[in-house]
C-alpha cells in the first residue's frame, strides 16, 4: 500500500508489516484505539466527525490524532529509537519523522 502523509486506509495508523495500529502491542493503546473509535463516526456529507466537539475531516486517521490529542488523557507514548516519551501517537509521528527521518511505518 502507498503509506504517505495523509494515507487513509479507515483504520488509522497501521503497520503494513503486522496490519496492528502503531504501538497497539501495549493494553494501554489497545485501550486508547477503543475509546477513540468510540467518538468518531461516518457522516456521508461531512466525512468522518468528532462526537465530542463536531470536528469533521476527510480522513479518519486526521481524525483520530484529533480526538487523541483533544480529548483522551494518554500516559504517553515512548519513542523506541530514543526512548523520549511523547504526548500522544501523533507527537510520536511527528518526532520520529523530524528527528529520526523514519515514517510511521518504521516505529514498530
Amino acid at each position: 500500500g502507498n503509506y504517505e502523509e495523509g494515507y487513509d486506509d479507515g483504520s488509522g495508523m497501521i503497520d503494513p508489516n503486522t496490519g496492528m495500529p502503531i504501538a497497539a502491542g501495549a493494553d494501554g493503546n489497545k485501550d486508547i484505539d477503543a475509546e477513540i473509535e468510540k467518538l468518531v463516526y461516518k457522516d456521508p456529507e461531512l466525512g468522518w466527525v468528532c462526537a465530542s466537539c463536531g470536528y469533521c475531516t476527510k480522513i479518519k486517521t486526521n481524525l483520530r490524532f484529533h480526538v487523541e490529542s483533544q480529548h483522551l488523557q494518554s500516559p504517553g507514548v515512548k519513542c523506541p529509537l530514543c526512548s523520549l516519551v511523547l504526548q500522544n501517537r501523533k507527537a510520536l509521528y511527528n518526532h520520529s519523522y523530524s528527528k529520526h527521518g523514519r515514517l510511521r511505518q518504521s516505529l514498530v
